[in-house]
Parts: structure tokens; C-alpha cells; sequence
């Protein structure tokens, strides 16, 4: 009788990193671009075309806030939630041009300077 041993590779998903809102700038390697036409995260029916609930670890949304309505906003946080894992988290920068100072706005840039993982 011969045995024949098979080797089995798996291969895990990456993890998704996830910058809503992109614009011309891909300035974050490793993490998945998006615009608005193909996730828009004030309509409930993007979650259900993309990404499962809790599956992302962390999502980025520069100067994006700031174009949503009170309502929309709200939208959008609880969008987020749903996609991020429980450990996860949210980075939302939006700029404040009446707060004149260099600290603050140098934070508030695109790609400013948080550690993103």
C-alpha cells in the first residue's frame, strides 16, 4: 500500500485597509483606494456589495466628513462601524482653516502624520 502525502497551502485574505475617498492621492501602499462611485458609505447597499460586517481593521476618511450633511455623517459612522472588527478603527480628519494653527493643520493634511498600521 503507498501513501501519498499532499501538501495544503493556504493562503489567508490580506487584510483590508481601507481609505474611503481617495481622491489623486494613493499615498497609503498596502491599503485598498476607494471614490465615492464604488463605495458610497451613506447608502446602505455598499455594505452589502463589498465587505462582509466586521471585517476590516482600520479605515481611513480624510477631509471626506466635511461634505457630509449632519444626517449623512451619521450614516457613515455607523457604516464604518459595521465594516470595521471589533479591534478596529476609524481615522477621520477634517480640516478647520479658522484654526490657524501649524500643529493642528499639519495633522489635518492629507496623509498627515498618524501612525496608520
Amino acid at each position: 500500500m503507498e501513501i501519498l502525502l499532499v501538501k495544503v497551502l493556504v493562503i489567508e485574505e490580506a487584510e483590508i485597509k481601507l481609505v474611503i475617498g481617495t481622491g489623486e492621492y494613493h499615498n497609503n501602499p498596502g491599503w485598498l483606494h476607494t471614490q465615492e462611485e464604488e463605495l458610497n458609505l451613506i447608502d446602505e447597499d455598499t455594505k452589502n456589495k463589498r465587505f462582509e460586517n466586521n471585517s476590516i481593521p482600520a479605515i481611513l476618511a480624510e477631509h471626506v466628513r466635511e461634505h457630509l450633511i449632519y444626517a449623512e455623517g451619521i450614516v457613515f459612522a455607523k457604516m464604518c462601524y459595521k465594516f470595521l472588527i471589533p479591534s478596529g478603527y476609524l481615522r477621520c480628519a477634517v480640516p478647520d482653516g479658522f484654526f490657524q494653527d501649524d500643529t493642528y493643520q499639519n495633522i489635518v493634511k492629507i496623509g498627515g502624520p498618524a501612525k496608520l498600521i
